[in-house]
């Protein structure tokens, strides 16, 4: 049942983000696609994160307060409901292949924004222990281990 609410909260902020104009450019052509799509000259945009994003220079501070924002609301999700914690963990987990990968941890910590410190400062280290010998049980059953 977390694991959806979880699932919910992350599609509910997707549709968010999928909404906002922002384009995206890697060579000449897209370039010219993506100012087109927003409706702008290249002296009208900027790239915010560096990596072939681009925005209407006047929604680049409303594209960072809207990451800000899904950053803080999942941080108190997080925070206030220890079984949605674990579940959002264990998701993740799942889904970075964390049972064969080198740096499963940091993968998994980065998909909220979060580090060792902040888990064991906000108590939700035991939720993440829990998620972690949830994911091994599972990947043994699997076979991946």
């Amino acid at each position: 049942m977390k694991r959806q609410e979880y699932l919910d909260f992350k599609k509910r902020q997707q549709k968010e983000f999928e909404d906002f104009p922002i384009a995206y450019a890697f060579n000449d052509k897209q370039l010219e696609e993506a100012l087109e799509k927003l409706g702008a000259t290249k002296n009208e945009c900027v790239s915010v994160f560096g990596h072939g994003d681009i925005v209407k220079r006047e929604n680049a501070k409303a594209l960072i307060k809207l990451l800000e924002r899904h950053t803080k609301e999942l941080r108190e999700k997080l925070k206030e409901d220890e079984e949605f914690a674990e579940a959002a963990f264990l998701y993740e987990m799942d889904n970075h292949e964390y049972a064969i990968n080198w740096t499963a941890d940091e993968d998994v910590l980065d998909c909220f924004n979060l580090d060792w410190e902040m888990l064991r400062k906000w108590g939700l280290h035991h939720a993440y222990d829990r998620a972690r010998r949830q994911h091994m049980k599972n990947a043994e059953e699997w076979g991946m281990i």
